[in-house]
């Protein structure tokens, strides 16, 4: 895997990366938050099964080939950004988010601090990938990419969304179901067919 490949970017200079992990099993979904499970819920003002989905930090992505994508968000850029974690070769990126002794992680089947539908995604085959267009609300963000989202179909119909801000049109990072996008932005978002 190329360096290109491993290096943090937007969704549309990570389509490769995707084919890669098309047709492989996610068999783990890792939050990895700024706060410890009940401080995350006091911190974001969000429900107890919410802390997976709404808390601050990055994500990991474990696929069954050894392969770990990480997700977060960058506002400097109004987009979601993708990187590779860990590879099948041994790479491991260099300030690895697993050793970060500063951040929680938080299981996707977490029972008290996630939500019954992450267990519908967690060991099913990634099959679709889109990508989540913003139109630019002002000149500024004209210039940037808008990739405010990726979204994951499985190979059972059921969805992922990586977002930028979708689920209540700010700048934070969530992983959410796609009903929770905040219905006011749909009108500005366009799906665009990554593989």
């Amino acid at each position: 895997m190329n360096v290109e490949i491993r290096e943090s970017s937007y969704p549309s200079k990570k389509i490769k990366l995707f084919q890669i992990a098309k047709n492989q099993t996610l068999c783990k979904l890792i939050r990895y938050s700024w706060w410890e499970s009940s401080a995350a819920m006091e911190q974001c003002e969000i429900e107890q099964e919410d802390v997976f989905s709404l808390t601050a930090g990055p994500l990991l992505m474990y696929f069954q080939s050894g392969l770990v994508i990480g997700v977060a968000s960058d506002p400097s850029q109004n987009s979601v950004i993708i990187w590779v974690e860990k590879d099948d070769t041994g790479y491991i990126t260099v300030d690895s988010i697993e050793s970060d002794a500063e951040l929680y992680p938080i299981n996707a089947l977490d029972k008290q601090y996630s939500n019954s539908y992450w267990s519908q995604i967690v060991g099913q085959k990634l099959m679709q990938v889109n990508i989540i267009k913003r139109d630019p609300q002002n000149a500024i963000l004209a210039e940037l990419p808008n990739e405010v989202g990726v979204e994951m179909i499985m190979d059972n119909g059921k969805k992922i969304i990586l977002s930028h801000g979708l689920h209540n049109n700010s700048d934070d990072f969530s992983v959410i179901e796609e009903s929770c996008i905040d219905r006011r932005l749909l009108e500005s978002l366009r799906w665009i067919n990554m593989i």
